[in-house]
């Protein structure tokens, strides 16, 4: 079996070669800890023993050598968790393949952070976020026109709907009490006000408005 320091060199070879996190054994974070402090132990020791003697100069050259390919690993992966916290917090899948449970806790906790700084700083990027108030000059909205005389007994005409074009893959909307995903080139009917949002956040083009019909 390859001594610790060998694994540390293939891992960070196979972490460097793969986009996502590289699988590592789930006592990774411990053992490299504990493989450091002993050879760091170790070096100190003959080094006290001998101050000049290549025995201590070699075995402080390995710890060298060593923490730097430790770093360079856990870097590595904090820079891809990180990244995966970004992708997620706009709307990108949550699969985080491979992380260990140190690094679960690390992307859980940017992920709350990059969605909370989103919501505060940019909300009106949320489609579904809160509609922005009317400008107190703005008319009164026009009341529904009355039913014509063609149309059947107790139907009457419903709020305005749009009919929008998504030209962007987003993260998902609740639109009435149901979840819409938004793929590119889908058309949608929703609410004035959410086909406004979603225009606003360039995530959709309007194609037209009708009445939706409701029977009471």
């Amino acid at each position: 079996m390859p001594d610790h320091y060998s694994r540390l060199l293939e891992w960070r070879r196979e972490e460097a070669a793969t986009r996502g996190l590289h699988k590592l054994p789930s006592d990774f974070y411990t053992t490299t800890e504990s493989y450091l402090a002993e050879t760091r132990a170790t070096f100190e020791s003959e080094l006290r023993a001998n101050p000049g003697g290549r025995k201590g100069d070699l075995a402080r050259q390995t710890y060298l050598r060593a923490a730097q390919v430790a770093r360079d690993i856990v870097e590595s992966r904090m820079m891809k968790v990180l990244n995966l916290a970004f992708q997620a917090s706009v709307g990108s899948s949550r699969d985080l393949g491979n992380a260990l449970p140190l690094e679960r806790q690390l992307y859980d906790r940017l992920l709350e952070v990059l969605r909370s700084h989103r919501q505060q700083a940019a909300p009106f990027l949320e489609a579904t976020g809160p509609a922005p108030p009317a400008a107190s000059s703005a008319p009164e909205p026009a009341p529904p026109p009355a039913a014509s005389a063609s149309r059947p007994a107790g139907a009457a005409r419903g709020p305005a709907q749009a009919v929008v074009r998504i030209v962007k893959d987003g993260r998902p909307i609740e639109v009435g009490g149901e979840t819409i995903d938004l793929r590119k080139e889908d058309l949608l009917t929703v609410p004035e006000e959410t086909a406004r949002l979603l225009v606003e956040a360039k995530v959709a083009e309007r194609v037209g408005t009708h009445p939706v019909p409701t029977t009471t």
